[in-house]
Protein backbone atom coordinates (compact mmCIF):
# COMPACT_ATOMS: atom_id res chain seq x y z
CA UNK A 1 0.00 0.00 0.00
CA UNK A 2 1.18 3.57 -0.60
CA UNK A 3 2.59 5.77 2.08
CA UNK A 4 0.32 8.14 3.97
CA UNK A 5 1.31 11.67 4.96
CA UNK A 6 -0.72 13.40 7.64
CA UNK A 7 -0.40 16.00 10.35
CA UNK A 8 -0.74 14.37 13.77
CA UNK A 9 0.16 14.54 17.45
CA UNK A 10 1.27 11.71 19.73
CA UNK A 11 -1.38 11.16 22.41
CA UNK A 12 -0.17 7.81 23.77
CA UNK A 13 3.00 5.73 23.73
CA UNK A 14 4.22 2.35 25.00
CA UNK A 15 7.72 0.86 24.80
CA UNK A 16 7.87 -2.25 22.62
CA UNK A 17 10.66 -4.79 22.40
CA UNK A 18 14.18 -3.47 22.98
CA UNK A 19 14.30 -0.31 20.88
CA UNK A 20 10.82 0.17 19.43
CA UNK A 21 7.73 1.98 20.59
CA UNK A 22 4.02 1.76 19.82
CA UNK A 23 2.42 5.19 19.54
CA UNK A 24 -1.11 6.44 19.12
CA UNK A 25 -1.42 9.38 16.76
CA UNK A 26 -4.32 11.81 16.55
CA UNK A 27 -4.72 12.91 12.94
CA UNK A 28 -7.27 15.64 12.09
CA UNK A 29 -8.29 13.79 8.91
CA UNK A 30 -7.73 10.13 9.86
CA UNK A 31 -8.58 10.11 13.56
CA UNK A 32 -6.78 7.52 15.68
CA UNK A 33 -3.75 5.79 14.18
CA UNK A 34 -1.82 3.14 16.11
CA UNK A 35 1.66 2.92 14.64
CA UNK A 36 4.99 1.20 15.27
CA UNK A 37 8.05 3.43 15.62
CA UNK A 38 11.02 1.14 14.88
CA UNK A 39 14.35 1.85 16.54
CA UNK A 40 13.15 5.14 18.03
CA UNK A 41 14.67 4.41 21.44
CA UNK A 42 18.17 4.02 20.04
CA UNK A 43 20.55 6.87 20.71
CA UNK A 44 20.58 9.36 17.81
CA UNK A 45 17.52 7.78 16.18
CA UNK A 46 15.85 10.26 13.79
CA UNK A 47 12.49 9.09 15.17
CA UNK A 48 13.28 9.67 18.85
CA UNK A 49 11.38 12.96 19.09
CA UNK A 50 8.59 11.68 16.84
CA UNK A 51 7.75 8.94 19.34
CA UNK A 52 7.41 11.18 22.38
CA UNK A 53 4.14 12.40 23.90
CA UNK A 54 3.08 15.87 22.72
CA UNK A 55 5.14 15.66 19.52
CA UNK A 56 3.17 17.18 16.64
CA UNK A 57 4.24 17.32 13.04
CA UNK A 58 3.84 15.89 9.58
CA UNK A 59 4.11 12.11 9.83
CA UNK A 60 4.87 9.81 6.93
CA UNK A 61 3.41 6.37 7.56
CA UNK A 62 3.62 3.04 5.73
CA UNK A 63 0.74 0.58 5.90
CA UNK A 64 1.12 -3.14 5.31
CA UNK A 65 -1.98 -5.13 6.07
CA UNK A 66 -3.16 -4.10 9.51
CA UNK A 67 0.23 -2.74 10.62
CA UNK A 68 1.19 0.91 10.34
CA UNK A 69 4.82 1.99 10.66
CA UNK A 70 6.28 5.46 11.08
CA UNK A 71 8.68 6.24 8.24
CA UNK A 72 9.60 9.83 9.14
CA UNK A 73 8.32 12.96 10.83
CA UNK A 74 8.86 16.66 10.22
CA UNK A 75 8.41 17.91 13.78
CA UNK A 76 6.34 21.06 14.23
CA UNK A 77 6.39 21.30 18.04
CA UNK A 78 7.22 19.11 21.03
CA UNK A 79 5.84 21.48 23.71
CA UNK A 80 9.05 20.80 25.59
CA UNK A 81 8.68 23.62 28.19
CA UNK A 82 5.75 21.70 29.70
CA UNK A 83 8.26 19.27 31.19
CA UNK A 84 9.68 21.94 33.47
CA UNK A 85 6.34 22.74 35.16
CA UNK A 86 4.57 19.84 36.87
CA UNK A 87 1.17 21.53 37.01
CA UNK A 88 1.14 22.50 33.34
CA UNK A 89 2.50 19.10 32.33
CA UNK A 90 -0.28 17.39 34.33
CA UNK A 91 -2.96 19.39 32.55
CA UNK A 92 -1.35 18.70 29.18
CA UNK A 93 -1.23 14.96 29.90
CA UNK A 94 -4.88 15.08 30.93
CA UNK A 95 -5.92 16.73 27.65
CA UNK A 96 -3.92 14.15 25.67
CA UNK A 97 -5.52 11.23 27.48
CA UNK A 98 -9.01 12.64 26.98
CA UNK A 99 -8.38 12.88 23.24
CA UNK A 100 -6.87 9.39 23.13
CA UNK A 101 -10.09 8.08 24.70
CA UNK A 102 -12.35 10.09 22.39
CA UNK A 103 -10.90 9.59 18.91
CA UNK A 104 -11.73 6.67 16.63
CA UNK A 105 -9.92 5.26 13.56
CA UNK A 106 -10.86 6.93 10.25
CA UNK A 107 -13.02 9.49 12.03
CA UNK A 108 -12.18 13.05 11.01
CA UNK A 109 -12.18 15.62 13.79
CA UNK A 110 -10.15 18.64 12.74
CA UNK A 111 -11.83 20.98 15.22
CA UNK A 112 -10.91 18.81 18.21
CA UNK A 113 -7.37 18.49 16.85
CA UNK A 114 -7.01 22.28 16.61
CA UNK A 115 -8.56 22.75 20.05
CA UNK A 116 -5.98 20.36 21.51
CA UNK A 117 -3.02 22.07 19.82
CA UNK A 118 -4.17 25.54 20.82
CA UNK A 119 -4.84 24.46 24.40
CA UNK A 120 -1.37 22.91 24.64
CA UNK A 121 0.14 26.12 23.27
CA UNK A 122 -1.59 28.11 26.03
CA UNK A 123 -0.39 25.64 28.66
CA UNK A 124 3.15 25.57 27.30
CA UNK A 125 3.85 29.15 26.31
CA UNK A 126 1.17 31.24 28.05
CA UNK A 127 0.73 32.53 31.57
CA UNK A 128 -2.97 31.73 32.03
CA UNK A 129 -3.77 29.50 35.01
CA UNK A 130 -3.69 25.88 33.71
CA UNK A 131 -7.07 25.04 35.22
CA UNK A 132 -8.74 27.78 33.18
CA UNK A 133 -7.23 26.46 29.96
CA UNK A 134 -8.34 22.92 30.75
CA UNK A 135 -11.83 24.09 31.67
CA UNK A 136 -12.21 25.64 28.21
CA UNK A 137 -10.83 22.47 26.64
CA UNK A 138 -13.33 20.33 28.56
CA UNK A 139 -16.28 22.48 27.49
CA UNK A 140 -15.10 22.53 23.88
CA UNK A 141 -14.36 18.82 23.69
CA UNK A 142 -17.72 17.73 25.09
CA UNK A 143 -19.45 20.06 22.62
CA UNK A 144 -17.49 18.67 19.66
CA UNK A 145 -18.31 15.12 20.73
CA UNK A 146 -22.02 15.92 20.60
CA UNK A 147 -22.66 16.59 24.30
CA UNK A 148 -22.83 20.38 24.29
CA UNK A 149 -23.33 21.58 27.90
CA UNK A 150 -26.51 23.58 28.47
CA UNK A 151 -25.56 26.89 30.10
CA UNK A 152 -28.29 29.32 29.02
CA UNK A 153 -31.34 27.40 30.19
CA UNK A 154 -31.94 24.80 32.84
CA UNK A 155 -30.76 21.43 31.52
CA UNK A 156 -33.80 19.78 33.15
CA UNK A 157 -36.80 22.10 32.74
CA UNK A 158 -35.60 24.66 30.19
CA UNK A 159 -36.08 27.76 32.37
CA UNK A 160 -33.73 30.65 31.42
CA UNK A 161 -30.98 30.87 34.03
CA UNK A 162 -30.29 34.61 34.07
CA UNK A 163 -33.65 36.35 34.10
CA UNK A 164 -32.63 39.42 36.12
CA UNK A 165 -29.66 41.05 37.77
CA UNK A 166 -28.99 39.09 40.94
CA UNK A 167 -25.47 40.21 41.79
CA UNK A 168 -22.22 38.51 40.87
CA UNK A 169 -21.83 36.75 44.22
CA UNK A 170 -25.46 35.57 44.52
CA UNK A 171 -26.06 31.81 44.26
CA UNK A 172 -28.54 31.38 41.44
CA UNK A 173 -27.98 27.90 39.96
CA UNK A 174 -26.06 24.63 40.08
CA UNK A 175 -24.08 22.53 37.62
CA UNK A 176 -25.01 18.89 37.11
CA UNK A 177 -22.66 16.60 35.12
CA UNK A 178 -25.40 13.96 34.99
CA UNK A 179 -27.96 16.38 33.52
CA UNK A 180 -25.37 17.90 31.18
CA UNK A 181 -25.35 21.52 32.29
CA UNK A 182 -26.69 24.26 34.50
CA UNK A 183 -29.81 23.74 36.62
CA UNK A 184 -32.18 26.44 37.84
CA UNK A 185 -32.87 26.87 41.60
CA UNK A 186 -36.02 24.76 41.38
CA UNK A 187 -34.19 21.81 39.85
CA UNK A 188 -30.88 22.02 41.67
CA UNK A 189 -31.74 20.48 45.04
CA UNK A 190 -28.99 18.14 46.21
CA UNK A 191 -26.39 19.26 43.64
CA UNK A 192 -22.91 19.83 45.04
CA UNK A 193 -21.65 22.36 42.50
CA UNK A 194 -23.46 25.61 43.32
CA UNK A 195 -23.07 28.53 40.91
CA UNK A 196 -23.04 32.25 41.45
CA UNK A 197 -24.14 34.63 38.74
CA UNK A 198 -20.54 35.27 37.72
CA UNK A 199 -19.95 31.51 37.41
CA UNK A 200 -22.86 31.19 34.98
CA UNK A 201 -21.59 34.18 32.99
CA UNK A 202 -18.14 32.55 32.94
CA UNK A 203 -19.56 29.33 31.46
CA UNK A 204 -21.61 31.25 28.91
CA UNK A 205 -18.52 33.21 27.85
CA UNK A 206 -16.59 29.96 27.31
CA UNK A 207 -19.38 28.54 25.15
CA UNK A 208 -19.56 31.75 23.14
CA UNK A 209 -15.85 32.49 22.64
CA UNK A 210 -13.91 29.30 23.40
CA UNK A 211 -10.21 29.89 24.04
CA UNK A 212 -10.65 33.59 23.37
CA UNK A 213 -12.45 33.76 26.73
CA UNK A 214 -9.06 33.36 28.39
CA UNK A 215 -8.52 37.10 27.95
CA UNK A 216 -10.93 37.71 30.84
CA UNK A 217 -10.09 37.62 34.55
CA UNK A 218 -12.75 35.03 35.38
CA UNK A 219 -11.80 32.11 37.63
CA UNK A 220 -12.90 28.48 37.69
CA UNK A 221 -13.77 27.28 41.19
CA UNK A 222 -12.69 23.89 42.53
CA UNK A 223 -16.29 22.64 42.50
CA UNK A 224 -16.96 23.78 38.94
CA UNK A 225 -13.71 22.33 37.61
CA UNK A 226 -14.51 18.99 39.24
CA UNK A 227 -17.99 19.08 37.69
CA UNK A 228 -16.62 19.83 34.21
CA UNK A 229 -14.18 16.93 34.56
CA UNK A 230 -17.00 14.65 35.66
CA UNK A 231 -19.10 15.74 32.67
CA UNK A 232 -16.36 14.97 30.13
CA UNK A 233 -15.13 11.74 31.71
CA UNK A 234 -18.69 10.52 32.23
CA UNK A 235 -19.51 10.97 28.54
CA UNK A 236 -16.37 9.07 27.51
CA UNK A 237 -17.11 6.32 30.07
CA UNK A 238 -13.39 5.49 30.30
CA UNK A 239 -11.20 6.07 33.40
CA UNK A 240 -8.77 8.94 32.81
CA UNK A 241 -5.78 8.02 34.95
CA UNK A 242 -3.86 11.27 34.46
CA UNK A 243 -6.71 13.11 36.19
CA UNK A 244 -5.19 11.98 39.49
CA UNK A 245 -2.17 14.17 38.74
CA UNK A 246 -4.14 17.41 38.57
CA UNK A 247 -3.60 19.82 41.42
Amino acid sequence: MPQITTNAIVVRRADYRENDRMITLFSPSLGRIDALCRGCRRQKSPLMAASELFCSGEYVLYQSGERTTVVSCAVTDTYYPLRSDYERLSHGMYCLELCAAAIQPMQENERLFLLLLRSLAHLCYGEIEPRRVTAVFLMGMTSLLGFRPQVGRCARCGTPILQGKAGEETLIAAFSPEQGGVLCPGCSAGERCRLREKDVLYLQDIMRRGLRSLDSDAACTDELFAALRSLAEGRLDIPIRSGKMLL
